[in-house]
C-alpha cells in the first residue's frame, strides 16, 4: 500500500521538489540499507539546492555532500567508502553512492544515498538500482528545460516584436508611442507608460493607447514620481511588494490608489553605464505579475532601451547634441569625482604650458656614412686570371704591400714569340741588306720595329702584373681571396684604398631640414659598431644637388671629424647630429606639421 501510494504520488507531482521526494522515498525502500538520501539540482544561476532530503529535513552529512560534489565535478557514478576497506569487496563498511544527471552536457542534478555495513557486491547493486531510478528525475527535468527554453524563446518573441514595432516609426515620441501600446495588448496590461530621465527627473515621453496626453495632468506626475522611485533604488518595483522586500513603494502605491491600478510594476531602463528612464506598467487587481511576467517584461524593457535612447538623440537638434556633449565633458571635469580625468586635464594643461615656454636644442638628424678622403682604386692592367689576393677588404697596408697578382704566363708567352719573330726579322734584314734591296729592307725594318714594340708593351704589362698599395691605409673594397683563378677585364676595379688618418663623413639631409644646415656647426657622430660612444663633427660642405633615396629628397652634406679615432674606419655607418640652435619644444616636436601644412594650403588656396 505505501508503494502504490509513493508511485502515485511520484506520477501526481506537480513541482520537481515533490517529485525529487517520492523518487527517494521509493530508492530507499528498494535499499533497506540507506540511512540517508539526498536529491541536488542545479539552478538557472548555476547553484545547486537541496530538492529532497531523507529523512525528511534531515540535510545531508559531510560526506554525502563531498560524493554529490565530486559526481558533480566528475561527471559520473561516485561511490566513496573508507580507505581501510576500499580494495576489500568483502569488508563490511558504510559508503557515499552519487551518480549526477547530465543533460545537453550540464549537470542538472545528483542524487546521492548513504549505505550502512555494506559489501562491495551490495554497493554495485545498489549503484545499478540508483542509476536506473533516475529516468524519472530525468523526465522532470527535461520537462523543466523544456519549460525555460518556451519562457525564454516567448520574452525573445515578444522582444522582437516590440523592437519591429518601434523600428517602424522615424520619430522618438511615434517610437515610444507604438512600443507601449504593442506592450500593453501582448502583455494584457491596462496601462503602458514610458518615460526618459531629463534634469534629474522622469518625463513621460508616451502611455499606451494615447496619442496626446497634458503634461502636468495628475496622473502624469504620478507616473513620473514611480519611475523616479524605481530609478533611485535602481531596481524593478513592485506593488504590492512581495513579503520581505526592502523596497520603497510608496509613490506606486500612491499611482495605485489614485488611478485604481492594484498591480504596478516599474522597471528602470540601463544605456551606456546608466538609467536613462523606465516603464511603467499596470494592470487591475485580478491580474498580479507573476515572476515570469516580471521576467519577460523586464527583458522586453532591456531590448528596447537602447533603440529607444538611440532615436531620442537623433531627433535633437545637432547644436543641442554637440551643447549636450560639451556640457557632460565639463560637468565630468568640474564636478565631484572622475579624479583621473581631472589628473589628465591638469596634467596635459602643464605639458603643453611647458613645452610652449620651453626651449631646448633642436638637432638635425641624417644618415652617415664614413669615407676615406682620398680613396684610390687600383684596377686590372690587362684581361687576364688572378693568381694570388694575399689581403682583401678591411686589411691595414702599407706602401708598396702586394694586394693582389695576376697570371703574367700567356704575356710570358707571347713576349718570346715576338723575340723570336724579331729575331728572324733581323736575320731577314741581312739578307736584304746583302742583296742590296732597298725596298726589301724597309719592309723588314718596319716589322722589326714592330716587334720591339710589341716587346715593351708586353714588358709594360708584366711590370703591372702585381698590384702594389699606393700608400699607407686600409683596404675598404675588394675581396679576391675567393677568387684565384677567376678571370678579370682590363679597367675592372679590383680594391679600393683609402688612407688612415684622413676621414670624412657623409650625412643624407632631408630636403626640409637642409636651409637649417650652414657651414661650421657643430655635431655628433654615432656609429652602429661603437654605439657607446660619440665623436664630434663639423659641416664643412653642402652639395647643391638633391638626390632621390627611399621616396624623398636628400642633400649630400660633408663633415669633418674633429678627431680621428683608431677605432674608426671607412665604411662605417650610423647616425649624424647636427646642432642648429635653441628653438622653443612646441617648435621642434611641430615643425614637420606645420610644414605641411603650410605646403598643402599653398597649393589649394595660395
Amino acid at each position: 500500500m505505501l508503494d502504490q501510494a509513493l508511485w502515485q504520488r511520484l506520477a501526481e507531482a506537480e513541482s520537481l521538489p515533490e517529485a525529487a521526494a517520492a523518487y527517494l522515498a521509493l530508492q530507499i525502500g528498494l535499499l533497506p540499507t540507506v540511512s540517508r538520501g539526498a536529491v541536488v539540482v542545479t539552478e538557472e544561476n548555476g547553484s545547486r539546492q537541496l530538492a529532497a532530503a531523507w529523512p525528511d529535513g534531515v540535510p545531508p552529512t559531510t560526506a554525502l555532500t563531498s560524493a554529490i560534489a565530486m559526481a558533480a565535478e566528475q561527471r559520473r557514478g561516485i561511490v566513496q567508502r573508507p580507505e581501510a576497506v576500499q580494495n576489500d569487496s568483502d569488508a563490511v563498511a558504510d559508503a557515499s553512492l552519487a551518480f549526477p544527471i547530465v543533460l545537453d552536457g550540464t549537470v542538472e542534478s545528483v542524487v546521492a544515498i548513504e549505505l550502512s555495513a555494506v559489501r562491495g557486491s551490495e554497493i554495485r547493486t545498489a549503484m545499478r538500482q540508483l542509476q536506473w531510478g533516475t529516468a524519472w528525475i530525468r523526465e522532470r527535468l527535461r520537462q523543466r528545460a523544456e519549460g525555460r527554453a518556451r519562457r525564454s524563446l516567448q520574452r525573445v518573441t515578444t522582444a522582437q516584436d516590440m523592437l519591429a514595432a518601434a523600428l517602424e516609426e522615424e520619430g522618438f515620441a511615434a517610437a515610444c508611442r507604438a512600443a507601449t501600446t504593442e506592450i500593453a495588448l501582448a502583455t494584457q496590461c491596462d496601462r503602458v507608460s514610458v518615460g526618459f530621465v531629463r534634469r534629474g527627473h522622469s518625463r513621460v515621453a508616451a502611455i499606451s493607447h494615447s496619442a496626446e496626453f497634458g503634461k502636468r495632468m495628475n496622473l502624469v506626475a504620478m507616473l513620473g514620481e514611480a519611475m523616479d522611485e524605481a530609478i533611485d533604488q535602481r531596481a524593478i518595483i513592485i506593488h504590492p511588494a512581495p513579503p520581505d522586500d526592502p523596497l520603497i513603494t510608496r509613490a506606486h502605491a500612491e499611482l495605485a490608489h489614485a488611478h485604481n491600478a492594484r498591480n504596478v510594476l516599474t522597471t528602470p531602463l540601463f544605456v551606456r553605464d546608466q538609467f536613462i528612464g523606465a516603464f511603467t506598467f499596470e494592470r487591475a487587481k485580478d491580474r498580479t505579475f507573476d515572476p515570469d511576467t516580471v521576467a519577460m517584461l523586464d527583458f522586453v524593457a532591456a531590448t528596447l532601451a537602447p533603440v529607444l535612447a538611440e532615436k531620442r538623440d537623433n531627433d535633437r537638434w545637432l547644436v543641442v547634441k554637440a551643447g549636450d556633449v560639451f556640457l557632460t565633458q565639463l560637468r565630468r571635469l568640474l564636478g565631484p569625482g572622475h579624479f583621473t580625468r581631472k589628473l589628465v586635464a591638469l596634467t596635459a594643461a602643464a605639458a603643453v604650458l611647458f613645452c610652449y615656454f620651453a626651449e631646448g636644442s633642436y638637432r638635425v638628424i641624417a644618415d652617415a656614412r664614413i669615407e676615406g678622403k682620398v680613396q684610390r682604386a687600383l684596377v686590372a692592367p690587362f684581361a687576364g686570371f688572378v693568381k694570388e689576393a694575399p689581403v682583401r677588404a678591411g686589411d691595414a697596408v702599407t706602401e708598396g704591400t702586394v694586394l693582389a697578382a695576376l697570371d703574367d704566363r700567356e704575356l710570358a708567352l707571347e713576349r718570346l714569340r715576338w723575340v723570336t719573330e724579331r729575331q728572324q726579322r733581323l736575320y731577314e734584314y741581312d739578307r736584304a741588306l746583302g742583296e742590296r734591296s732597298r725596298a726589301d729592307r724597309k719592309i723588314i725594318k718596319a716589322q722589326i720595329d714592330q716587334a720591339e714594340a710589341q716587346m715593351h708593351l708586353i714588358d709594360e704589362q708584366l711590370g703591372r702584373a702585381k698590384l702594389y698599395a699606393p700608400f699607407d691605409g686600409l683596404v675598404v673594397s675588394g675581396d679576391l681571396s675567393q677568387s684565384i683563378g677567376a678571370a678579370v677585364e682590363r679597367g675592372e676595379v679590383l680594391f679600393e684604398v683609402a688612407p688612415l688618418a684622413a676621414y670624412r663623413v657623409i650625412l643624407q639631409v632631408d630636403e626640409s631640414q637642409i636651409s637649417h644646415i650652414t657651414i661650421g656647426q657643430d655635431g655628433d657622430l654615432l656609429v652602429a659598431s661603437l654605439p657607446n660612444e660619440t665623436f664630434p663633427i663639423t659641416v664643412e660642405k653642402i652639395t647643391p644637388v638633391a638626390s632621390a633615396q627611399d621616396g624623398r629628397n636628400m642633400f649630400k652634406v660633408e663633415a669633418a671629424l674633429q678627431s680621428v679615432e683608431p677605432q674608426l674606419r671607412p665604411g662605417m655607418e650610423g647616425i649624424g647630429k647636427v646642432d642648429v640652435g635653441e628653438r622653443r619644444l612646441v617648435w621642434i616636436w611641430s615643425r614637420t606639421l606645420m610644414d605641411w601644412l603650410r605646403v598643402t594650403a599653398w597649393r589649394w588656396f595660395g
